[in-house]
């Protein structure tokens, strides 16, 4: 889906743009932030105990969702590899929530099975964040 931008769209709002370097330690953060909420949920499912806050169900809700839906959307939205991220990212949460689930009915088995399809979508989303990083270093942009 291509955003078309207006004039009151925050993407055009120039006041909010950020710079290039800027731009990639927002990105290398919220990778960060993936990688700390994928530890949550496989402390989870070893069998220990982790507060929802830490490994929110929803994609929209994590820290990496957050930055993702906000300044990542008004900097990368119109971009095709923020869509693929998108995808990845929202795949990953669909997932998590059976492993949640599972977790929650007591089969063990089953989490630790989804799991390990989790932690691959995991290496997906990360190799299109990487992918997103070298766009951007390759862009001609100074401002997102």
């Amino acid at each position: 889906m291509v955003h078309t931008h207006t004039a009151h769209d925050p993407v055009l709002d120039h006041s909010r743009r950020m710079t290039k370097e800027e731009a990639l330690r927002q990105v290398r953060l919220a990778k960060s932030s993936h990688i700390r909420w994928r530890a949550y949920v496989q402390a989870m499912v070893a069998g220990l105990k982790i507060e929802e806050k830490r490994a929110p169900i929803h994609h929209k809700e994590c820290d990496f969702g957050h930055w993702f839906y906000n300044d990542g959307f008004r900097a990368f939205g119109h971009w095709q590899i923020y869509q693929d991220v998108e995808y990845s990212h929202e795949l990953l949460h669909a997932v998590y929530q059976l492993v949640f689930n599972a977790c929650g009915n007591g089969e063990q088995a089953r989490a630790a099975a989804l799991a390990e399809q989790l932690v691959g979508i995991s290496h997906s989303l990360l190799e299109a964040i990487a992918l997103l990083e070298e766009e951007m270093q390759a862009s001609s942009q100074e401002l997102f």
